[in-house]
């Protein structure tokens, strides 16, 4: 499974050390023996999470198909449950098909983990999506986090206890409540040791909350303002009406009774900003909280210091971002301030703040995703998309001020850069149907409709293509004028006459002119090179490439339509007979692509390349880039955007392939291609690996048996000194990417750190 694309959850980072539950990873992994649904349940706070992670991690090598591990916190609209899951897994939304079934078609066949975390504010969908699935899959295995059972026929539920108590005598080699104590309160305070003389102690603020992690960290954390006998003396206090049975209800009462004490041991400012973070879903920067939560009774202070002292507290998580720190808080934390916030009636007004900050991040963005800061945009946007889904529900439910279309509006660089058509669609319609006025933002929304629609080859969209035109007449506008011939023209050219399309991008583009659009000029540059090349015009292709590549030049950082045309170059010079230049132009832009995430255009330059090596009769390599490209291209749902032309290519050189090779062995080398990770067909495609020899098994003999070959490279890498960023920058992946194979690395070879893998590759060399 590709591990760029653009949420994809994949193996989330634990912010803390792994501690104890040997126990309960063991019953996840005996239940997936057993079982093809399997939940934790528990109240929160309990580790329910943490236990599905590191079970996940640790199981991954069962999994040949991957592990998809999709968030659902920060998802308050069951209705884009399978978008979460489909981003989760990297299933770009391309065809006009819905996430439902692409998500049921992707795991058909495969021997896949999913994993759907903090499940109970959905439990009835969830149910019937899991029911779905396994369903219609074979061997898919769904590892659920609830608070509650999702009541399955064949679900396996393993009750998440808190951690054992201590006895007396306990160490932290004995007993994981004291050892999850002691680690945390070393981290509050490194001068904290744990000895005879506070054994006790501990051993008794571990007891008082029941052995429930959440609650013992909250507890440790104290230790940089209170001493030992000061937390346990204020936890008496707390407690004392909790005394009798434990009960699962009387754990969820101690929990909420230690979160009580530590939003107690908070000053007002703290407080507060602990309830208006609650408004925020999956996620926040530091700029969020200053424009969101920076008003009446904290504008008279720093908000981000009573921020960083909430993460000193541990109130709220510091997380890692692509370009700068993300913060989270635990869904118990932020219920529990969403309570604060709805006793003091001010939910609403911290809704509507949360949508005026999200929406000017959004058209901020769509002002200029179009330029050298696309790429940026493209990852904030993503980071961002809980917030932005609970934005558009805000902006859906109080109309009036087309908040709804102006967000969806401003997101459109983020639909298409990430391959989110489906979900985009969705937003529009709703958006569309909430402001029903024609107004020019209701034209724009038409606009974006339609060229979703059409680049999923939807025949559905026409009449949207036909709304958008009656709004630009009406409202006499040529920006969105120009848009309306735009979207008629490729229109035209999927089910209509192909020199009637080529006149209607020639008047779209003397429209587009004259509002001074270079952007959808260029763009449209790469739909008639496609048509000009894939009706025996090269040279024609060549120049209108050329044409919309120099109008980019004032933005060299662009790389969205920079890419496909550069894309369309690969296909141009391959009609044209250069083959040499064909292959050097598509394995010089593949990285991009690749950076980028960008799931469409790695199929369509795959299949070039494809082409490439057939015309040089390089038959295998040739059947292997086209069976990788068709199950990139079945991922985004439509072979070569439905183009007849290009589809007919693509016929012609699949069955010079079958006819060279054999039928037999043309399936062979086509079924590898389609099973390598991309990441590994992208280094076919760029040379970086031979071709189909070198691809075969890995299981040697050698200790590096178990690696593919591109987790060889990375150990190499880790025994050469690199740490992932740097490994990431040498293999031209992203870190993230990096950070995987190295966790599979350990996973495979059963080592716990990166030492023992440059020692082991170190003794590899020297023999």
């Amino acid at each position: 499974m590709a591990h760029w694309e653009w949420a994809r959850g994949s193996m989330r980072h634990e912010p803390t050390g792994f501690i104890g539950r040997a126990a309960e990873l063991a019953g996840v992994a005996r239940a997936v023996a057993l079982a093809r649904v399997i939940t934790l349940t528990g109240p929160g706070g309990v580790g329910k999470t943490r236990i599905a992670l590191r079970a996940a991690q640790q199981l991954s090598v069962d999994f040949p198909d991957g592990v998809s591990i999709a968030e659902l916190s920060g998802l308050r609209d069951a209705e884009f449950l399978p978008h979460t899951v489909a981003s989760a897994a990297g299933l770009p939304e391309i065809a006009a098909q819905s996430a439902m079934d692409r998500v049921i078609e992707y795991f058909a066949d495969k021997r896949a983990l999913l994993v759907l975390d903090t499940c109970e504010h959905l439990v009835d969908a969830v149910a019937m999506f899991a029911d779905i699935l396994v369903h219609s899959s074979a061997r898919l295995v769904l590892l659920l986090t609830s608070r509650q059972p999702v009541a399955l026929a064949g679900e396996y539920v393993l009750p998440v206890p808190p951690l054992p108590e201590p006895d007396a005598e306990a160490a932290e080699s004995t007993n994981d409540a004291v050892a999850l104590f002691a680690a945390r309160a070393r981290a509050a305070c490194p001068s904290f040791v744990f000895s005879d003389d506070n054994r006790a102690e501990v051993i008794a603020v571990c007891r008082r909350v029941d052995c429930m992690p959440l609650a013992i960290e909250l507890a440790a954390v104290r230790l940089r303002t209170l001493s030992l006998e000061q937390i346990l003396r204020r936890l008496d206090d707390r407690f004392q009406l909790l005394t009798g049975v434990r009960s699962a209800h009387a754990r969820h009462q101690t929990l909420r009774a230690t979160i009580e004490w530590s939003h107690d041991l908070c000053s007002p400012h703290e407080q507060e900003l602990w309830a208006r973070l609650s408004v925020f879903a999956g996620g926040f920067t530091l700029a969020a909280v200053e424009e969101v939560c920076s008003d009446d009774g904290l504008d008279d202070v720093d908000v981000i210091d009573v921020l960083l002292a909430l993460v000193d507290k541990s109130v709220v998580q510091r997380t890692d971002g692509v370009e700068e720190d993300r913060y989270r808080m635990l869904d118990t934390l932020r219920e529990y301030g969403a309570e604060r916030l709805a006793r003091s009636g001010r939910t609403a007004h911290y809704a509507r703040r949360h949508l005026d900050f999200f929406l000017r991040m959004a058209t901020r963005a769509g002002q200029e995703w179009m330029g050298d800061d696309q790429v940026r945009w493209g990852e904030r946007l993503a980071a961002d998309l809980d917030n932005f889904r609970v934005a558009m529900d805000c902006a859906v439910a109080h109309p009036g001020d087309e908040a709804a279309l102006r967000l969806v509006n401003g997101l459109w660089g983020l639909w298409l850069g990430k391959s989110r058509l489906t979900e985009a669609r969705r937003w529009t319609d709703k958006a569309l149907a909430t402001e029903e006025e024609a107004t020019a933002e209701h034209g724009r929304a038409l606009w974006h409709g339609c060229l979703y629609g059409l680049l999923q080859a939807d025949p559905a969209v026409r009449e949207l293509v036909r709304r958008c035109r009656a709004v630009a007449e009406r409202l006499d506008d040529d920006f969105l004028r120009a848009r309306s011939t735009i979207a008629e023209a490729i229109d035209t050219a999927l089910w209509g006459d192909t020199d009637q399309a080529l006149a209607l991008y020639a008047q779209a583009r003397e429209q587009l002119a004259a509002t001074g659009d270079q952007f959808l000029l260029a763009a449209t540059r790469t739909d008639t090179a496609a048509i000009h090349a894939a009706h025996g015009d090269p040279v024609r292709a060549l120049q209108e490439v050329e044409h919309g590549l120099r109008s980019l030049e004032r933005s060299p950082q662009e790389r969205w339509v920079r890419n496909y045309l550069l894309i369309m170059k690969v296909l141009c010079l391959w009609a044209a007979g250069d083959l040499d230049g064909s292959r050097e132009q598509g394995q010089s832009v593949l990285p991009s692509i690749v950076e980028q995430g960008e799931t469409m255009g790695i199929a369509a330059v795959t299949e070039y390349l494809s082409w490439v090596a057939c015309k040089k009769e390089e038959h295998e390599l040739a059947t292997l880039l086209l069976g990788g490209a068709g199950a990139l291209w079945r991922k985004v749902g439509t072979l070569l955007w439905g183009e007849p032309g290009l589809t007919h290519l693509h016929n012609d050189i699949e069955g010079t392939l079958m006819l060279s090779l054999g039928a037999e062995h043309f399936t062979e080398v086509y079924a590898q291609g389609a099973r390598l990770p991309t990441e590994e067909l992208v280094d076919v495609a760029c040379g970086r690996t031979r071709g189909p020899g070198s691809l075969r098994a890995t299981e040697d003999g050698s200790p590096l048996g178990p690696l593919t070959a591109r987790e060889r490279q990375v150990a190499r890498l880790i025994a050469e000194g690199l740490a992932n960023r740097q490994i990431a920058e040498r293999l031209v992946i992203s870190k993230r990417t990096a950070d995987t194979h190295v966790e599979h690395i350990l996973s495979k070879l059963g080592f716990s750190s990166r030492n023992q893998v440059a020692a082991m590759v170190a003794g590899l060399k020297e023999k």
